[in-house]
């Protein structure tokens, strides 16, 4: 398969990378990887197209439901590039699609790359509600930009049913409850870090601090000596900020679909350990959700469902959705 570009998207019908992005660059990146993510996957491309990513990567690995089918039909339209990874038995499948798009695709060349699961939309409060509207409001010398959760909940309705995920569940934690606390973050010149992992860049090369903006527009800096994974993977509920931007987690969404999740395993763990994060408990903590809050779709939700529409229309996509629909519907219904 080959990668998304200008040279495609306008051929198709896409929207074009922005003029805004350095010739050579890759702009502001997004990276994903996805496994039994069916249903959801196609709303997490038009969310994230829509705010302004201008290169989305995508692995899939060992989908039951359709995902990759669905990811192959969303690069075929140039809207994506997706990435078939083949994990072995010791490996971490999301580093190890992380590391193999990075080499396959010069990601070094992004301007701002940020990792987001299936799970998580990015939800920015500042200016027009676009990525760039984010990183123009770093200041100069930002490295690094460390986002918190937003984390919501369930229903009462343990099924699981078709339609936008942010539309369905609305429910979401007090602002500086502890499960706010993982961060998500964006870094430019990513050439200077060894790996990529889901919250954050890691083993920095350079000799000077990194110097992290946090949601509020606060900084900090991170001694070269010390690990990053110490800062940017969990903080303080006093350290909890939402002001500029954050994200989205919908880390549980029905019951049913929550069962799923404890049957398919964990991207990053190696294969063969056991599912032991997505138990009862880890329910229960989001499912405690009561604060409503629609802020996402009254700012979000026209944008996002005119993007979904039209992604939708395009060769083979609404097929590959509806069987992804179909497959995901039929493991549920063996499952439980």
């Amino acid at each position: 398969m080959t990668g998304a570009g200008p040279w495609r998207d306008e051929a198709r019908g896409m929207t074009p990378l922005p003029a805004g992005a350095p010739s050579g660059g890759l702009g502001h990146v997004l990276l994903s990887s996805m496994r039994d993510e069916g249903p959801f996957a196609l709303e997490f491309v038009a969310h994230h197209r829509a705010i302004g990513f201008d290169r989305l990567f995508i692995a899939s690995n060992d989908c039951r439901d359709g995902t990759d089918v669905l990811l192959d039909a969303l690069d075929a339209v140039g809207a994506i590039t997706h990435h078939r990874s083949v994990p072995g038995p010791g490996d971490k499948p999301q580093h190890r699609a992380y590391a193999a798009m990075r080499a396959l695709h010069g990601l070094d060349r992004a301007d701002w790359l940020m990792v987001l699961d299936a799970d998580e939309f990015l939800h920015v409060s500042t200016g027009a509600g676009r990525v760039q509207d984010l990183t123009a409001a770093a200041p100069p010398g930002t490295d690094i930009i460390a986002l918190n959760a937003r984390s919501f909940g369930t229903t009462p309705d343990p099924r699981w049913h078709r339609g936008l995920v942010t539309e369905q569940f609305t429910l979401r934690l007090r602002a500086r409850h502890p499960l706010n606390g993982p961060v998500k973050s964006l870094a430019r010149d990513i050439g200077r870090f060894q790996d990529i992992h889901n919250h954050s860049m890691v083993r920095y090369g350079g000799k000077a601090p990194l110097q992290v903006m946090r949601g509020d527009g606060s900084l900090f800096f991170i001694p070269p000596d010390r690990s990053i994974w110490d800062f940017l993977r969990n903080v303080l509920p006093r350290h909890i900020h939402h002001d500029l931007a954050h994200y989205n987690h919908y880390a549980i969404k029905s019951l049913s679909s929550f069962c799923l999740r404890q049957d398919r395993g964990r991207g990053a763990a190696p294969l063969a350990e056991p599912n032991q994060r997505h138990t009862d408990r880890y329910f229960d903590g989001f499912a405690a959700a009561d604060q409503r809050d629609l802020r996402f779709v009254r700012r979000y939700g026209a944008a996002l469902r005119a993007e979904y529409d039209r992604l939708l229309a395009l060769p083979g996509v609404a097929a590959a959705q509806a069987e992804a629909e179909r497959r995901y519907g039929a493991l549920i219904k063996a499952l439980l």
